[in-house]
């Protein structure tokens, strides 16, 4: 039998893991459920003069609970390997470390995103609905609807580049399913204060290079592959590399970091197997 990857062994594996898990699985969406309605109803009577259930509020809602139940379910998915019994037990399950990353992607990744905007719309189209009978139409003019939060998934960067929030969700998801690996006790917390400490050396790194090593200037056409040295006017060089660059450096943060992470946790998990 193959030792990487077996359809049969993986299937397995995946049904071990909802036996294991769906008591826990269930109650935890009826909870989230639970909030989220709760959450509605505060934001419904607090915002009852303005515009109740409004996209703005369904749209940052979505968003705040999708990274913070995502990271977390992420951080926690194999936090057996914590606690010295369990962390036996399931490096003794019969399946290779490929296997079990592929289960820990179709759980928190596939399943998650199913699970977690399915429930979230259908409570915000209850609200909605119960907000449309509370009030009708808000006396501005805008119209009490289901928000579409896709329409939101992309933000402008800067003149030519846009932030996927799916992508970044992903990206961050995947740091915190490596520290769930990494981490044996308290993932979730370093986890986080890791994220800090990274992101605030690349802050420092990022100030560093621009304000001590690049001359006076500005990025005209693009970011990373045009800037301009600012001199006296008439003596300004722009200094630019080939568009493709850019464009590689933006793909590969965009839709590289996540698959990178992923890879990194499979090295680890291969090594906790060993």
């Amino acid at each position: 039998m193959n030792q990487f990857f077996s359809f049969k062994r993986f299937s397995l594996l995946v049904a071990k893991h909802w036996a294991d898990n769906k008591k826990r699985y269930t109650l935890s969406v009826f909870a989230f459920i639970g909030l989220l309605i709760t959450w509605f109803v505060f934001s419904i009577l607090t915002e009852f003069d303005r515009v109740p259930m409004g996209r703005q509020v369904q749209t940052i809602t979505f968003f705040l609970s999708l990274f913070m139940v995502g990271t977390f379910y992420a951080s926690q998915f194999f936090s057996e390997l914590g606690a010295r019994p369990k962390a036996l037990n399931f490096l003794l399950v019969p399946a290779s470390a490929f296997e079990k990353l592929l289960c820990s992607l179709l759980y928190t990744v596939v399943l998650f995103l199913v699970v977690f905007i399915t429930s979230f719309y259908a409570v915000d189209m209850l609200m909605v609905g119960i907000a449309k009978a509370i009030t009708g139409t808000v006396t501005t003019g805008e119209k009490i609807a289901v928000a579409n939060v896709f329409d939101m998934i992309s933000v402008p960067f800067n003149n030519d580049t846009t932030v996927n929030f799916l992508f970044f969700f992903l990206s961050v998801q995947a740091a915190f399913l490596l520290g769930s690996v990494y981490f044996e006790k308290y993932s979730f917390i370093k986890t986080i204060i890791g994220g800090f400490i990274v992101g605030f050396l690349v802050f420092c790194l990022t100030f560093l290079f621009y304000e001590e090593l690049l001359p006076s200037g500005y990025h005209k056409n693009g970011f990373l592959t045009s800037y301009l040295v600012k001199v006296d006017g008439a003596n300004d060089r722009l200094i630019q590399v080939p568009g493709w660059i850019g464009r590689v450096l933006q793909v590969l943060v965009m839709y590289g970091i996540a698959p990178f992470l992923w890879i990194v946790t499979y090295y680890r998990l291969k090594e906790k197997q060993v």
